[in-house]
């Protein structure tokens, strides 16, 4: 099984947190989603992300740095998000 771990960074400049919950920035599902589907294109150079399965969020990520893991099996992506030791977000993207 291959996988691919890293960081994303939501970063607390950006514009779009303006308006996402003022005074108490939140980083959008939407957001997350597409972070994991640039990391996912690094890991399967050779195919697209053709669909977005559940996604489950856990936790309220504000901006900020956070750890991720990808795994492919397959042609499923599993997907996961954390915050410190415990998940924020788990999903599959599909290939």
């Amino acid at each position: 099984m291959m996988h691919l771990e890293g960081s994303f960074f939501f970063d607390p400049a950006d514009r779009i947190y303006a308006d996402h919950f003022p005074g108490n920035p939140v980083v959008p599902g939407s957001v997350i989603i597409r972070a994991f589907m640039m990391a996912a294109d690094k890991l399967c150079t050779e195919q697209r992300v053709r669909s977005i399965g559940a996604f489950r969020f856990k936790k309220f990520v504000s901006p900020g740095e956070y750890p991720y893991r990808i795994e492919l099996s397959g042609r499923d992506i599993r997907c996961s998000l954390f915050s410190g030791k415990s998940v924020a977000a788990t999903g599959t993207l599909g290939l």
